[in-house]
């Protein structure tokens, strides 16, 4: 069996200083890209739109260039380099990120090892703001049928994964109405099309800023976005067991249950806080261990404002 033909696709906005590495990264691969597709969002703060060309001209037929005319955002700015892909499989990665060299040649692997598979994922390395790296996953993450597992909240797992392109065109590519969450949405529904295969090895590196669009949202707009994607999750989850459904639910709504507290507390609103966990205990003592640690945030922020 031939080996899959891997796009790859990387989204650019003012990341100059790390987009180069992105590229070089994709380049670099024990086993070719078939193609490289950077799109950039309008970058205006520095050599970005350069730095593309440059590697277009230096890769004819390797690297091509997306240009957006005005800054249309993530979701969109990464569909529209999905429109172009020409490979059987993509992948796709922020400016900021490195592939490993040997990711699409194992990434690949794994996909021919597994045929009825047609998503592959692996482990990452996580670097912060120090440049200083850790693994990401500590214990092995499942293959097969992995619905349930996602639609729990797994997220992250967007750019190291590398997936069918056809599949990619019937989950809808990149839904824009989930702008923080994007990654996570065509995650959930790729795994409601096919099983997963997982590598355990890390296979790229990712990086992790404080102020990155899912991070630097308000807890309020935050809120509402869980809301927008619990009600996705249990939509494709609506063929799963009743008790399956119940669990994700359960897990969702905990999230959304602390960050509405963070919401409350960030607008000032501590009695609403504290009204909101008095609520929660009364009607599910057994939660009483999460309560207790929202109740340590509100000490915590109250005595530093």
């Amino acid at each position: 069996m031939l080996p899959p033909q891997v796009s790859v696709i990387i989204t650019s906005y003012n990341q100059q200083e790390y987009l180069r590495e992105a590229i070089e990264s994709a380049v670099d691969q024990t086993v070719a890209a078939f193609e490289i597709i950077v799109a950039d969002d309008h970058s205006t703060k520095d050599g970005s739109i350069e730095t593309i060309r440059e590697y277009a001209a230096r890769y004819p037929g390797l690297v091509r260039g997306i240009f957006q005319e005005k800054n249309v955002g993530i979701p969109k700015n990464r569909n529209s380099a999905l429109l172009m892909v020409r490979g059987d499989y993509v992948t796709i990665l922020d400016g900021d990120d490195r592939l490993l060299p040997r990711f699409i040649e194992r990434h690949g692997a794994a996909l021919i090892a597994n045929p009825q598979a047609h998503v592959s994922y692996s482990n990452r390395y996580d670097i912060n703001h120090l440049g200083e790296r850790r693994l990401h996953d500590r214990d092995p993450q499942p293959s097969g049928d992995v619905l349930p597992y996602i639609a729990r909240g797994r997220k992250g797992i967007l750019r190291s994964m590398v997936a069918k392109y056809d599949l990619v065109k019937v989950a809808g590519f990149l839904d824009e109405n989930h702008y923080h969450y994007d990654g996570f949405v065509l995650t959930l529904r790729l795994a409601k099309l096919t099983p997963f295969v997982y590598l355990a090895d890390p296979l790229m590196e990712k990086r992790d800023h404080a102020g990155g669009t899912s991070k630097g949202i308000s807890f309020s707009e935050k809120e509402r976005c869980f809301q927008d994607v619990l009600a996705e999750v249990m939509r494709v989850t609506a063929e799963l067991p009743e008790k399956e459904k119940r669990a994700i639910r359960r897990n969702w709504l905990e999230r959304i249950w602390q960050v509405s507290i963070k919401a409350k507390m960030e607008k000032g609103n501590w009695s609403g806080a504290w009204m909101e966990i008095v609520r929660r205990v009364v009607s599910d003592p057994r939660r009483i261990k999460a309560s207790l640690k929202m109740v340590g945030d509100i000490l915590f922020r109250a005595g530093h404002t």
